[in-house]
């Protein structure tokens, strides 16, 4: 089953969302004790307009219910607003008000951006991922939006496989912190 995150689905969505951030290698991510940067997520996770907030984040469910898969996304034009608010939640956990932790641009104008999808290790294969990615093209196309785009590090060769058999192709590269992705979009028909 695929549904919209609840606020209480923190504690089993972190876990998933983790492994890119593992991934990405980030120093602005690893330069923070786990435990504070696990507590900066929960607070982003239940507020209104962070990137990572529940309102943007989808997840897939197994038959008992535990989630296995998450999808979150969101509309170029929300890039303005999704890490600034998180600032609000900086002295809450004794983080300065300067630190940054995303800033590169991830998404173009008129696209509807995936900017996270992840599956617990435990369900790869089982197709959580492409279910995931035929729900964000129909909220996309709900949307109004013609364009689906996300970003695949270019060291991850199975997700790319992924989205190229969901239709993706290769837009253009971009560094995101210090590692290179190939920028995918697939354009959609209504």
């Amino acid at each position: 089953m695929i549904r919209k995150a609840k606020k209480a689905d923190f504690p089993f969505v972190y876990p998933i969302l983790k492994q890119i951030f593992d991934e990405m290698q980030m120093k602005s991510i690893e330069s923070l004790p786990e435990d504070q940067f696990y507590n900066l997520m929960k607070l982003g996770f239940i507020s209104e307009d962070y990137r990572y907030s529940y309102r943007r984040i989808w997840v897939a469910e197994n038959s008992s219910q535990k989630i296995t898969a998450i999808l979150d996304m969101y509309p170029y034009h929300d890039q303005k607003i999704i890490d600034v608010v998180l600032r609000h939640a900086y002295a809450k956990v004794d983080l300065p008000i300067s630190t940054e932790i995303f800033t590169d641009q991830e998404a173009w104008p008129h696209e509807w951006y995936i900017d996270a999808l992840a599956v617990h290790p435990d369900y790869w294969g089982q197709g959580y991922a492409s279910k995931l990615l035929d729900e964000a093209e129909k909220v996309a196309k709900q949307k109004g939006y013609k364009i689906l785009s996300l970003n695949v590090d270019q060291e991850n060769p199975r997700a790319q496989q992924l989205y190229l058999h969901k239709g993706f192709k290769v837009k253009n590269t971009m560094i995101i912190g210090t590692r290179n992705y190939d920028h995918m979009i697939k354009e959609l028909s209504h």
